[in-house]
């Protein structure tokens, strides 16, 4: 399988990249063999492993919260329970620091988890947005999806902070952080008339939400010596050192720091924080099918992804599986003799190839790496003569960037829904066609090449006698 993430099928507005000329292998493929266009609603590669692997179109544990939901399970949930008890015995704040990407599904279970501990919406909740999203063209999606909080979630709690995720991660230089806390006290600092107005700042100046500056959006919010802090995070993350500032705090001589802390699932800190829901593991992805099916597989993708893909391939596990075998894509990039040596010497059933053209800062420079990957496609197309073996070529995610062209000009380039090409000698156009769908049916096509014991539905199907007759 070759992946050329950001690639995909041009809108009509969009500035014209793809020509025959540009890319003749790919042209060939598409018109000799099954070709449809894919739906994706991702925008990066760890997303698009999710999406692939696991066989969702969101976030897992969205999906386990709403099934904890749906049982009535949280009514008597244990750590809920006692959240609510602390708020009527204490008298104090809840701070829910809530992780928001551009999905609405966190405002329907916010809302339920409010209808349980606040059912007198006597306001005592402060939600501080904490912005995931490491795309910048995520922000129109992502204001739809605040102003949606602010007004649905009002009568229940206020945002006081909007903050990008990065003020908090481990990863974050201390005194950074320590500013953070600082306002996060004294409900000192950066504030606009509207969130908007910040957000259509940071979107101009192509600032990745995880990036925003925390600013100030209500007041009354000021985190006390008895409050309470409930970390929203749908995956874990290493909050060590923002749990350490808070509990760092110094309110004064005879005045103890009792704040305590929750998660909606595990965080990674030096104690056990008491959590709402524990993580799962998939009992769908790309590891669970080998195991099954028999085979091994070989990822070649940049370094700075492969642990993220590891994670989704193995069910959101982070392991060491000796059947998935990763290598880097900067160190084989657009050399085919590496490329068809690993393809003919490597002992892996199933091998997926990463490319990535949104890392293009003009159009000359993606047409350029555009030309390069199908040179390459064109030397694995013709190993194919002398070795049988199909080939998927699809990408996980589109594009929607402006970037100069040769003339100066500014140009949208936009691709809207990504393609997927699929080679097969045995299953030709003739007899079979293949259906739009989605990026979790990319790897279904694979393990339907593979084995024959693979009996999952696939996007493929053969033409009947009267299909065939009507459409020759």
């Amino acid at each position: 399988m070759f992946l050329i993430n950001g690639f995909g099928i041009e809108k009509k507005e969009s500035y014209t990249i793809y020509t025959p000329e540009l890319m003749p292998n790919f042209t060939t493929l598409m018109q000799k063999y099954m070709f449809t266009p894919l739906v994706s609603d991702v925008k990066n590669i760890n997303d698009g492993y999710r999406n692939m692997s696991l066989e969702i179109n969101g976030l897992y544990n969205y999906n386990v919260y709403s099934r904890e939901t749906e049982s009535g399970n949280l009514l008597n949930n244990n750590t809920i329970l006692d959240i609510k008890k602390e708020m009527e015995e204490r008298k104090s704040k809840l701070h829910i620091f809530c992780f928001v990407d551009n999905k609405e599904n966190v405002i329907d279970n916010l809302e339920y988890f409010f209808k349980i501990v606040n059912h007198e919406r006597d306001k005592k909740i402060f939600l501080h947005v904490v912005l995931t999203s490491n795309n910048y063209e995520e922000y129109p999606e992502i204001l739809e999806v605040l102003s949606k909080i602010n007004i649905e979630l009002k009568p229940y709690a206020q945002i006081g902070m909007i903050l990008g995720l990065s003020t908090i991660l481990n990863s974050n230089p201390i005194p950074n952080l320590n500013f953070f806390l600082r306002n996060l006290i004294s409900e000192l600092g950066e504030k606009w008339q509207s969130f908007k107005q910040k957000l259509d700042v940071s979107f101009g100046m192509k600032t990745s939400p995880q990036q925003v500056t925390p600013f100030v959006v209500n007041t009354g919010f000021s985190i006390k010596e008895d409050d309470m802090v409930l970390i929203w995070n749908y995956d874990n993350i290493n909050l060590t050192n923002f749990i350490t500032g808070i509990t760092s705090i110094n309110y004064g001589e005879g005045i103890d720091n009792k704040i305590k802390f929750y998660s909606l699932f595990p965080i990674t800190y030096k104690e056990a924080v008491p959590y709402i829901i524990n993580s799962e593991t998939s009992s769908v992805s790309l590891a669970s099918a080998m195991k099954g099916l028999g085979f091994k597989s070989l990822i070649v993708a940049n370094k700075n992804s492969i642990n993220g893909i590891n994670y989704y391939l193995n069910g959101m596990q982070m392991v060491n599986n000796p059947d998935i075998t990763f290598m880097a894509m900067e160190d084989i990039l657009y050399n085919n003799d590496l490329i068809l040596n690993i393809i003919n010497t490597y002992p892996q059933e199933l091998m997926i190839f990463n490319y990535d053209v949104t890392s293009a800062k003009t159009v000359e420079e993606l047409l350029s790496i555009l030309k390069n990957i199908d040179d390459v496609l064109g030397a694995v197309y013709i190993n194919t003569e002398k070795n049988s073996y199909a080939i998927v070529i699809s990408s996980l995610y589109g594009m929607n960037r402006s970037m100069y062209n040769d003339k100066g000009e500014f140009c949208n380039i936009i691709y809207s829904k990504v393609p997927i090409i699929y080679a097969n000698n045995f299953l030709t156009k003739k007899n079979y066609l293949i259906n739009e769908g989605r990026i979790s049916d990319l790897l279904k096509i694979c393990y339907m090449s593979i084995s024959k014991e693979y009996l999952g539905v696939t996007i493929i199907q053969k033409k009947n006698l009267l299909y065939r007759l009507l459409f020759k």
